[in-house]
């Protein structure tokens, strides 16, 4: 096979030729073998075929123009192969035109540095005759042209660089009609105009030559207003006076245009305190040095403004310099500047040029042909560009060398999809660590460790951004009388917060708004529209809520904010906005006051409230549904699964409770009195209660602005069973009664009963065991009557605790039973845990070790699988129990210290005293005295606090029998007396204590 491009595209195969039909195969064609050996990124192989304006499919139909010149081709497979994001044609010199030229003229080349003349000039006379034209005779398109421009002014250079040798050895009249035809072809070039007043000159024809800068001057004067340069002018002067020095051009004029005097070295000033980064920086100059010859890397860094990919890609270059010998160029492109246009290609290439020491009268003033002057400069050299601040890939494109062993380090804020070949970093937030250097580098080591827990405050608040930890910085250090905590309180205050981190105009909300500016009008409304969701992370469904649209048209508008570093991806379909672009796009939706935004909230609360009560629906089956909620399509198939509920409930556990605290806020009343219940079930599970007894309480508070005793009821009990679980019993009991009387107001005895239940429960852990027990019993009884399968099956647990309680233990195990059985007749887990604890409970009194030991084990797989951390510390305590019964001290204490550690962190309180109990009990098997009486003495103090008469006085009882043991017989007297007066108080008989 044989190829031709320096001229119309030829393909032959031994003698006979091979059509390639149609320009989009030609100019694919014909751009893999002007890159021969090279890989050809797809994008470039696109804008070579389409120039500006390629459809859609582009990509493609490149791929099925491939696949044609491959079946067209003879060998085509093993000619036209595929390399990573492109294609390479593999030819060897003999087979291209192109590489044969320029083969020939690197021979001519040394021959002439070697001082054979002769040689020389013969392998430039070969090299020029391959030469039939423009690339594929100029109809190539805005790329090919660009290449064939420079393949043009190589062919020229080579043409003068013989010519030049022609003179020297007295062949100027065999030249003159040659130089005269190539003067016609390019009349502006002088070079060429030298060398043919020369040869005219050397000839014997000095009016000729004289003549030939006349028409030069008349020809610039026309076309161009301008007189003949310096170099052509003295060579005019020089033949009218006949020089007799005048042999040839003076080396300035037969100089290669691109030929600069020294290497360049353009970077700006490296940050001596540069702090972090440090593993980024390692993948720079890592992937910098495994880079493969022939071709260059390009190394691009994105991320949001102000993240440091300035100071990063500056510090990298710094550090490998000394690898491209050639010198080491930097760009600001301006693509996020303040006031400034972001530079095109052309305007850059100028520039870049400029800084390698290119004459500006050299710099073609038209886009074909600087673009080529830009690779024919790089073509050959190892060089590093740092091409900073880019805005868009077509930005960078065509600055990027087509073949060279040259670095490319590219910053933008958006992720540049288009540049096939990069090798991309996005840069996130700063650890802590690498933000405290910052810190401490700037402030001083001792001034930042005499207020550590400020600092880590400030931190937080900078959000691990580089440039707020450095203006923050900045801010202290000229202000040496402020301390840390002093700005961390300016910085608290929301909507000061972008203020504080300005300095000098430059600060976060600055950088920021560049990015916010350069979207369009639709995404700008959007990213309002978003900035009004009440938590830090949202998915698709929320972002589909807000904006009103289909889930897949919000996870496009979510992308596009991604690629502009407004929005942070964290997992599939999961975004985070930085605090920072919180702050900011909280005042850009203030400052412009969108008309829907009012609707968009109350879209997403809509969203949340059908979403949670799905969710917990699925996960509490049995319990009651509350009103009528349009669904709005929203039936979610995945919460037809546990599992999966829960899951949405813990990711979305967060944005719940600040929903709330918005909805009550912006006057929403009615998501701002329902939303909470949801979050009280899910804390039954995942013990936030805290947080969620808050929700609760606005949840009452907006419940009675409506006027809704029923959403009043409702929140009374959960908020109740939020307080009891963290052991404030009084108040638990308060809103109990309160509940309990709006549903008889209400005539509502589903409601009452469900109360009356909650209401035993909480008499039981206060030590009223005689009117829980009659509690539970109505509320079971009345549960029958209802078919409240639900609250039959957890009056029965809770019956069967206080049965225990009391001593009735053959009863406590039927309760506990029949709870367990209705439990798993309606899938419902989170309540059969505590049946199943209290069943083992009940064997354990009965002596049947090995049934209570099989149930607490039940009991800890279920709880185990649904991860709840609130009854966890519980039923390990249940379990270390029965093992310490049955003579297992050693498996006792690790499960007993299990749930220590569990309980210690748990938030909620009401079973760290059983727990401790249990501790106390296995340590005081193992004969651990002193340990066993600690821990009974916390259960003590612990059950006091919180009112739990039971474990209290079951805590004065082991105190009394472990002191005893110490040998304390007076204090071992005292303690059984005070329990013994407790228990007898709860009528709680000697078998249950």
């Amino acid at each position: 096979m044989e190829f031709a491009v320096l001229g119309s595209l030829e393909v032959r195969s031994g003698s006979a030729f091979v059509p390639v039909n149609g320009a989009l195969q030609r100019r694919v064609l014909v751009m893999l073998l002007l890159e021969a050996g090279r890989v050809v990124p797809v994008s470039r192989l696109v804008a070579a075929a389409w120039n500006d304006e390629p459809p859609d499919s582009a990509e493609h139909q490149v791929r099925k123009t491939v696949a044609k010149l491959r079946s067209r081709i003879p060998h085509g497979p093993d000619i036209i192969v595929t390399d990573g994001p492109g294609y390479r044609a593999v030819v060897d010199t003999e087979q291209l035109d192109l590489l044969r030229h320029q083969q020939l003229l690197r021979q001519a080349r040394a021959s002439q540095e070697a001082g054979q003349t002769e040689r020389a000039a013969a392998r430039l006379r070969e090299a020029l005759t391959l030469w039939r034209g423009p690339v594929l005779s100029g109809s190539g398109g805005r790329v090919i042209d660009a290449a064939s421009t420079a393949l043009e002014e190589q062919r020229l250079t080579a043409a003068e660089q013989l010519y030049d040798l022609c003179i020297d050895a007295g062949e100027a009249a065999e030249i003159t009609s040659e130089l005269r035809l190539l003067v016609d072809e390019h009349p502006l070039r002088e070079t060429l105009r030298s060398r043919l007043m020369l040869a005219l000159y050397h000839s014997g024809q000095q009016a000729a030559a004289l003549d030939e800068f006349t028409r030069a001057r008349q020809y610039l004067a026309d076309e161009l207003g301008i007189d003949p340069g310096a170099e052509l002018t003295r060579l005019h002067e020089r033949i009218l006076r006949q020089d007799p020095l005048l042999t040839r051009p003076e080396p300035a004029v037969a100089r290669a245009p691109h030929q600069a005097t020294e290497v360049p070295h353009a970077l700006p000033f490296d940050v001596p305190d540069f702090s972090g980064r440090s593993s980024e920086l390692e993948w720079v100059c890592d992937a910098a040095r495994r880079s493969a010859e022939g071709a260059p890397t390009v190394l691009a860094l994105d991320g949001m403004g102000g993240g440091g990919k300035t100071a990063l890609a500056v510090r990298a270059a710094h550090q490998l310099a000394e690898l491209y010998p050639d010198g080491s160029l930097f760009i600001d492109l301006h693509g996020f500047t303040p006031g400034q246009t972001p530079l095109n290609a052309f305007q850059a290439q100028g520039d870049l040029l400029a800084a390698a020491g290119i004459p500006s009268d050299e710099l073609p003033t038209v886009p074909a042909g600087r673009a080529a002057r830009w690779q024919s400069y790089m073509r050959g050299r190892r060089m590093l560009l740092v091409l900073d601040n880019a805005a868009a890939s077509e930005q960078v494109r065509e600055l990027i060398p087509a073949s060279s062993d040259s670095l490319v380090l590219i910053t933008s804020r958006p992720r540049l999809t288009g540049l096939d070949g990069a090798e991309w970093l996005s840069l996130g937030p700063l650890p802590e660590p690498e933000s405290h250097q910052i810190l401490r580098n700037a402030l001083g080591a001792e001034r930042v460790e005499r207020e550590p827990a400020a600092a880590r405050e400030l931190l937080r608040l900078c959000g691990g951004l580089p440039l707020a930890v450095r203006i923050a910085a900045a801010r202290l250090a000229n202000r040496p009388q402020w301390t840390v905590q002093r700005l961390v309180e300016r910085l608290r205050d929301h909507d000061r917060r972008l203020d504080e981190l300005t300095s000098e105009g430059r600060g976060v909300a600055g950088a920021l708004l560049l990015s916010y500016q350069s979207m369009a009008r639709e995404q700008q409304t959007a990213f309002r529209l978003l900035g009004h969701h009440p938590g830090r992370y949202l998915d698709a469904e929320e972002a589909a809520a807000l904006l009103d649209t289909d889930v897949l048209a919000a996870e496009d508008v979510l992308e596009e904010l991604v690629d502009v570093r407004l929005l942070e991806a964290r997992e599939p379909g999961v975004y985070a906005l930085h605090d920072l672009v919180r702050s900011f796009v909280q005042r850009v939706a203030q400052s412009q006051k969108e008309p829907e935004a009012g609707q968009a909230m109350r879209r997403l609360l809509d969203h949340y409230l059908i979403s949670a009560e799905r969710a917990c629906d699925t996960l509490f089956p049995g319990r009651r549904r509350f009103g009528d909620v349009e669904s709005n399509g929203l039936e979610r198939d995945e919460f037809r699964h546990k599992d999966k509920a829960l899951q949405w409930l813990d990711q979305h556990r967060d944005s719940l409770l600040a929903a709330v605290d918005a909805a009550y806020d912006e006057g929403l009343l009615q998501h701002a009195a329902r939303l909470p219940r949801e979050l009280g079930f899910h804390s039954s599970i995942r013990a936030y209660d805290a947080s969620a007894n808050a929700a609760l309480e606005k949840g009452v508070s907006a419940s009675r602005q409506l006027g809704d005793q029923s959403l009043t009821r409702l929140n009374l009990m959960n908020l109740a069973m939020g307080k009891w679980r963290l052991g404030q019993l009084s108040e638990a009991v308060a809103r109990l009664e309160e509940a309990v009387e709006l549903s008889r107001e209400m005539a509502d005895v589903h409601s009452e009963a469900e109360c009356r239940a909650r209401l035993g429960q909480a008499c039981n852990s206060m030590g009223e065991l005689e009117r829980a027990l009659q509690l539970c019993q109505e509320a079971n009884a009345r549960a029958q009557e209802l078919g409240f399968t639900r609250l039959d099956g957890s009056s029965l647990s809770t019956l069967s605790l206080v049965q225990v309680r009391l001593g009735l233990f053959d009863e406590a195990a039927a309760s506990a039973e029949r709870a367990v059985a209705i439990f798993d007749s309606i899938k419902e887990i989170q309540l059969s845990v505590d049946a199943l604890s209290n069943l083992s409970q009940a064997m354990e009194r009965l002596g049947r070790l090995e049934e209570a030991l099989a149930w607490a084990d039940a009991a800890l797989e279920r709880c185990q699988r649904m991860n709840m951390p609130s009854v966890l510390p519980l039923v390990l305590a249940r379990r270390a129990d029965v093992l310490a019964r049955m003579g297992e001290p050693d498996e006792a204490a690790d499960s007993a210290d299990h749930a220590l550690a569990k309980a210690t962190r748990s938030t909620d309180d009401i079973h760290r005293a059983t727990v401790h109990l249990s501790v106390g009990r296995v340590r005081y098997a193992q004969g651990d005295l002193d340990t066993a009486q600690a821990q009974q003495l916390l259960a003590h103090e612990i059950a006091c606090r919180m009112e739990l008469r039971y474990e209290e006085a079951c805590a004065l009882w082991g105190l009394g029998r472990t002191v005893e043991a110490q040998g304390d017989t007076r204090l071992a007297r005292q303690h059984r007396a005070a329990a013994d007066n407790l228990f007898s108080l709860m009528k709680v008989p000697e078998s249950a204590r």
